[in-house]
């Protein structure tokens, strides 16, 4: 059995990391008398999670699925040379990522058609107001949520005018 330290195992390849780990987990969780297999054997038998786990624990399994996903592999070398940074490659989804980081996405706004020179296109609105106004009352929200918009606007006009 491998000696190798916790910290040790993150500078290994996936499958040198996952044998030791499955020599870890029979130790641990087999039974004495099943003969063990080699991490290969695992990845390719026809057992189940649930019977990985019980001889070799949850992390083996996790590991044998992981070896037996034909769209998973470990990067070399070479593929980290072709590799580009996601924003030369894909910018639209980079700006569309980062507007949602930053609280906003297209599914939280609402398009306008204002005809008034320096009004943007787009209305932001907060998720909780647009629930609010999407499932508080009957009739068409945005309609609703314009009456709002238009008496608050008037009450603070006439506000205004008396001060």
């Amino acid at each position: 059995m491998s000696n190798h330290t916790n910290a040790d195992l993150d500078k290994l390849s996936f499958d040198e990391y996952a044998r030791i780990i499955a020599e870890r987990g029979a130790a641990k969780y087999g039974n004495p008398d099943t003969p063990k297999l080699s991490f290969e054997q695992i990845a390719a038998s026809e057992m189940t999670f649930a019977e990985i786990e019980a001889e070799y624990g949850e992390e083996t399994a996790i590991n044998a699925g992981i070896a037996r996903d034909p769209d998973t592999w470990e990067l070399t070398e070479e593929d980290f040379a072709r590799s580009r940074p996601m924003a030369e490659v894909m910018p639209e989804l980079v700006e569309a990522l980062n507007r949602r980081r930053n609280g906003w996405s297209d599914e939280h706004e609402t398009r306008t058609n204002s005809p008034v020179e320096g009004i943007g296109p787009l209305v932001r609105i907060d998720l909780d107001l647009a629930a609010y106004f999407r499932f508080g009352g009957p009739g068409d929200w945005q309609q609703r949520l314009n009456d709002t918009l238009r008496k608050a606007v008037i009450a603070q006009q006439d506000e205004r005018s008396v001060d």
